[in-house]
């Protein structure tokens, strides 16, 4: 055997453990007569012996983790809480306001504020079904047409980019051609 695949098998000789196969006579009798080997194997048993005498110690000072605990929460300052309870607050006066149909006026004179509340207003302001059918079918014709409208303008954009590559590889070809007639 050469000096490698037994250096290899080290293991089977340093440790004797259940369920490890017990060293070979052919790996003791190389290691008997190589003394390159038998200096190499009592190295790593002296190592070995070391590491066995090795005692863990305590750390000088206690090591604290950060929690990574999904369901821990740190409790929140009064200034977060009161800044939730100010932004719903905001809402529903945004909500008030809009189911109160505000009109709101600034000018010279001063400031105007006139609501109309749904309980407070007369049937006549409101919209009727055929009313109201009639906006947004206007409303969708508007959008439509606005659609229809850029949709045509892209598709001009892109025949005239297309125009403008076709006509610069033409410039291109006729280039490569004018070049090669040069060349003859």
């Amino acid at each position: 055997m050469r000096c490698d695949e037994i250096q290899e098998r080290f293991i089977d000789l340093m440790y004797s453990e259940r369920g490890t196969p017990p060293a070979s006579p052919e790996l003791q009798a190389h290691i008997d007569s190589c003394p390159a080997c038998r200096k190499q194997l009592e190295e790593f048993k002296g190592v070995q012996g070391t590491l066995r005498l090795w005692k863990d110690e305590p750390p000088l000072h206690p090591v604290s983790l950060p929690r990574h605990d999904y369901f821990f929460r740190p409790r929140r300052p009064a200034l977060w809480r009161a800044l939730r309870y100010a932004g719903i607050a905001a809402m529903l006066l945004i909500a008030l306001l809009v189911l109160a149909n505000p009109e709101i006026k600034w000018n010279k004179e001063g400031f105007y504020f006139k609501t109309s509340l749904p309980w407070g207003v007369s049937r006549s302001d409101y919209y009727t079904k055929a009313e109201a059918r009639d906006l947004i079918k206007r409303a969708l014709d508007d959008s439509e047409t606005q659609m229809t409208e850029t949709t045509r303008l892209m598709m001009d954009r892109l025949l005239d980019t297309i125009d403008q590559e076709r006509w610069m590889d033409f410039r291109l070809v006729r280039l490569q051609a004018a070049q090669n007639r040069n060349k003859n």
